[in-house]
């Protein structure tokens, strides 16, 4: 159904406590607990629990205390029992251990003491303290942070900008190609024929955490940094195939946010709320590598497992597979599940073409037109020295045509029934080129059952619910997305546009003043607010917003702007991006400019021109398609039209 327009009223800033420990926000006052910003849902109980432990944090409150503070006089209760099952609750939504604890600490024969280093903050109702944990990751200066979907200009911060209250609203009219661009590597699965999707359980609960920090490049050539970049890579995704229920692995953007940071293993591993941090160098000369790699705990900072290795680049994957069995011998995780999912029959590419795909891969990662072209370069040859490499299959899908896309990403499929990423290259395929939504949603379910833990996959997976109207199955998708990969503010972006397509609109700035606080000059977000402001009916902060994106890095938004200048009777400046936009079009024929023109003229109130260029549209197949008119509260108007129920009825939408 689609949600009304609605208007936002001011909220009064007024201070609340929130405590801060980890990645973690306790809000007492709302008895709410946050984790990178995010809520988590934890039953009554544990979380008056929490409550009572942060506000006596280094005290040691009793077991006759706690029985006073959860079940009062209740003299019907099974106390001990109850309060052991609270207990162990709230350590799995911490991910704590009560051997080793990082929170929580069993006095024996008394009763338990908060022992994590906890912050007071106060923060208004619109500043939630997760700002400040952000601003704490950003604070190193060595630190950069990388967003997948951007390559822009140096983001060194300057002043945070904030938001105001007023601006909340509906999905971004453009949001889906920003996420068609930032999903290049993603998807994630479902059967929407039937629409029986199951509700997203939090990623973290009762998982072991790790993160698999950048492998430092020890060679005296700069350019074996895709080396290095690719086993960083590679080794993630096996150690997050693992035994996913058990371990979750952090996401590639957050992980690689640490390059050349000289922050501790303390610290990173309290800023990502992870257990373990694996760490190491390649060095290579001529054909000979020597890899070490170490595995931490963060808790104690102990060296669980170490090992370096003199091999010939020809056995790097052997290697990896090595030092992935190992962890999983040093963490406690059964092989049986990986053993599964990496039978004999699948076929391990040769050396040449392993290097050539993870060329590919570097390159891929740049997010520029030329980096772009040169993946597409690398993965063919990759294909041409191995014809039977899916990986190479799956990258190509990503960077080729749309004639040439959906063949690459089935064969990549038949060659590995066992990869995730392959199952997310053929959804992304099918659902931004081919258009055939329902078999995307096919194929990412396929991809998050084989890889749950890959950040991309969830992204993607909340846009097909976006698609069908479900928001908040959308919105708990992107949660998860977040939570794996925290440090990836292309999912905060969207995650932003979710919630206000939603109508929780304050939840919604919230996320855009997060991404502030990590990157003032973040394309996307400006973007998404000037989204925000659109639907909101704030055209003229709409127009600033859209100007700060592209001065920042972002494309130039000729079509929003023309719609608010439009909506905001000032019909001459709209009609003379019309003529910009129709010379455009001229010029390039090619269906990829008629969104935007029917964009332009909804503001115009000019439906039949607008439906007109949305039939067009969808005659010349433009990559974007016509799916976010679906949802887009802009296209309301148009909606009741014979014509435009025409064109929904040929578009493989989910019912």
């Amino acid at each position: 159904m689609l949600l009304p327009l609605m208007s936002a009223s001011k909220v009064a800033a007024r201070p609340m406590l929130v405590y801060c420990f980890g990645p973690y926000e306790l809000e007492t006052a709302r008895k709410e607990l946050r984790k990178f910003g995010l809520p988590v849902k934890l039953e009554r109980k544990p979380l008056q629990l929490l409550i009572t432990l942060v506000e006596r944090a280094g005290e040691v409150v009793t077991r006759g205390e706690l029985q006073r503070v959860l079940w009062g006089g209740d003299l019907f209760v099974d106390f001990e029992k109850g309060l052991n099952v609270a207990v162990a609750k709230l350590r799995a939504t911490l991910n704590d251990s009560p051997d080793k604890p990082t929170y929580i600490e069993t006095i024996a024969g008394e009763g338990y003491r908060f022992i994590a280093e906890t912050e007071r903050v106060f923060a208004t109702a619109r500043s939630s303290a997760s700002e400040k944990l952000v601003a704490d990751v950003h604070g190193t200066s060595s630190l950069k942070l990388l967003d997948p979907h951007t390559s822009g200009p140096d983001r060194s911060a300057q002043h945070t900008p904030s938001v105001s209250p007023p601006p909340a609203g509906l999905q971004s009219w453009k949001a889906w190609r920003g996420v068609a661009a930032a999903a290049c590597i993603a998807i994630a699965m479902i059967t929407i024929a039937k629409l029986v999707w199951r509700s997203p359980q939090p990623v973290h609960a009762g998982k072991m955490m790790l993160v698999v920090l950048p492998f430092e490049n020890l060679s005296d050539d700069p350019g074996q940094e895709y080396l290095s970049d690719g086993i960083t890579e590679e080794l993630s995704t096996q150690l997050g195939n693992l035994n996913p229920l058990r371990l979750g692995v952090i996401g590639r953007t957050s992980a690689m946010a640490y390059k050349h940071s000289p922050k501790t293993i303390g610290q990173i591993g309290k800023d990502l709320a992870v257990n373990y941090v694996l760490e190491g160098s390649v060095r290579r000369e001529g054909n000979k590598l020597r890899i070490t790699a170490q595995l931490v705990e963060v808790s104690d900072q102990a060296h669980v497992w170490a090992q370096e290795y003199d091999q010939d680049v020809h056995d790097l994957l052997q290697v990896e597979d090595e030092v992935a069995t190992n962890i999983a011998g040093k963490v406690g995780l059964s092989m049986a599940i990986a053993q599964a999912k990496s039978p004999s029959h699948v076929h391990m590419p040769t050396a040449e073409a392993h290097e050539t795909y993870l060329l590919g891969r570097y390159y891929w990662y740049k997010r520029t037109p030329e980096g772009w072209s040169k993946s597409n370069e690398y993965f063919r040859l990759a294909i041409n020295k191995d014809p039977q490499y899916a990986a190479a299959y799956a990258g190509l899908a990503e960077c080729a045509g749309r004639q040439e896309a959906l063949k690459v990403a089935r064969k990549a499929v038949e060659l590995d029934p066992t990869s995730g990423e392959a199952y997310t290259a053929l959804g992304w395929v099918q659902f931004f080129k081919e258009w055939d939504y329902i078999a995307a949603a096919d194929a990412l379910k396929i991809a998050i059952r084989l890889d749950p833990n890959y950040a991309p996959a969830h992204h993607l997976y909340s846009a097909i619910f976006e698609v069908s109207g479900q928001f908040q199955d959308a919105i708990e998708e992107e949660q998860q997305a977040v939570l794996l990969d925290p440090l990836a503010l292309v999912f905060r972006a969207s995650l932003a546009e979710e919630l206000s397509t939603a109508g929780e609109n304050e939840r919604a700035l919230e996320q855009i003043n997060q991404i502030f606080a990590i990157d003032p000059k973040y394309p996307k977000a400006h973007e998404t607010l000037g989204t925000i402001n659109l639907r909101r009916g704030m055209y003229k902060e709409a127009i600033s917003d859209f100007g700060a994106s592209e001065r920042y890095g972002g494309a130039k938004e000729l079509a929003p702007v023309g719609y608010a200048y439009a909506r905001l009777g000032e019909r001459q400046r709209a009609l003379k991006i019309l003529s910009q936009l129709q010379a455009l079009e001229k010029r390039s024929p090619s269906g990829d400019l008629c969104f935007d023109l029917a964009l332009v003229e909804i503001g115009l109130q000019h439906r039949g021109a607008a439906l007109a260029w949305l039939d067009e549209e969808y005659q010349r197949h433009d990559d974007d398609g016509p799916w976010g008119t679906k949802v887009d509260p802009i296209f309301a108007p148009l909606r009741s039209d014979p014509r435009f129920q025409e064109l929904m009825r040929h578009t493989k939408f989910p019912k």
